[in-house]
């Protein structure tokens, strides 16, 4: 198998493992546990076993982060806003709706990046930012109120959670550039599987290509979703998948900084 192949299939089965974790979380909700109780435990123990791993690996590097004084900030606004609020909001918002919902409004998360960028380059959007930007609304018009402007088809909690979640990915994503320059990124991060096999295929076949396979995230959310919850879906909620998602391929043929969502 080539490198090339090899980034293919390590970003596709990322994205698959992230559409399935979200999956899980919900077939958890269904019986009876909470995010409050899923989201600390599930964060714990990832943590837990990264710091094991680097305490064999590199004892001196495992708390090396905490230690750092100038950029002790960066990593508490990472810490806090970005990882571990994009992991509540993210499973919240599926305990009040479901997963493919809930991962597909999350995906909103690339359109904000953009504005962030337009902002601090001190420029307007290009055509096609723009083109992705109405998607990105539109896809989320149509999954909210299957385009019935008068009543939403999911609670205003439950849209408000997602929202916040894809605000949080921008801080997830945002924030740490000096401390991901610095330091290993699964040093610093709370996922293990699924981040691992993404950034080694950002690494093997580039940003851009990778944003793009991992969009099969949401899909991936919505087949599990369906074939093993029995979630159904109408014909606006597919329609909404396919505008944000739309969304990413837009994005991605512009710049290659646009990082995924989760």
């Amino acid at each position: 198998m080539s490198s090339h192949q090899l980034g293919v299939l390590l970003t596709l089965v990322g994205g698959v493992l992230w559409g399935f974790s979200g999956v899980c979380g919900q077939y958890l909700f269904l019986q009876g546990i909470s995010a409050d109780f899923l989201v600390p435990y599930r964060l714990l123990l990832a943590g837990a076993f990264i710091v094991l791993y680097y305490a064999f690996k590199a004892p001196k590097a495992v708390f090396a982060p905490l230690t750092d004084i100038k950029l002790l900030a960066e990593l508490l606004t990472y810490a806090l806003l970005g990882l571990m609020m994009t992991q509540y909001a993210y499973f919240y918002s599926i305990e009040l709706s479901n997963a493919a919902v809930a991962t597909v409004i999350q995906y909103t998360a690339p359109v904000l990046i953009l504005a962030i960028i337009c902002l601090k380059e001190k420029r307007a959007p290009r055509p096609l930012e723009i083109l992705a930007l109405l998607c990105a609304m539109l896809g989320v018009f149509f999954l909210a109120t299957h385009a019935q402007i008068s009543a939403l088809v999911i609670s205003p909690k439950a849209l408000f959670w997602c929202l916040v979640s894809a605000v949080c990915v921008c801080v997830y994503n945002l924030a740490p550039a000096r401390l991901n320059a610095k330091y290993s990124v699964a040093l610093t991060l709370g996922t293990i599987f699924a981040f691992s096999f993404y950034m080694t295929g950002v690494k093997l076949i580039g940003a851009s290509k990778a944003s793009m396979i991992a969009c099969i995230e949401p899909l991936s959310a919505a087949f599990f979703g369906y074939f093993w919850l029995g979630t159904k879906f109408l014909f606006w909620d597919f329609l909404g998948f396919a505008l944000i998602i739309s969304c990413i391929f837009l994005l991605s043929k512009k710049r290659d900084d646009i990082p995924s969502a989760n």
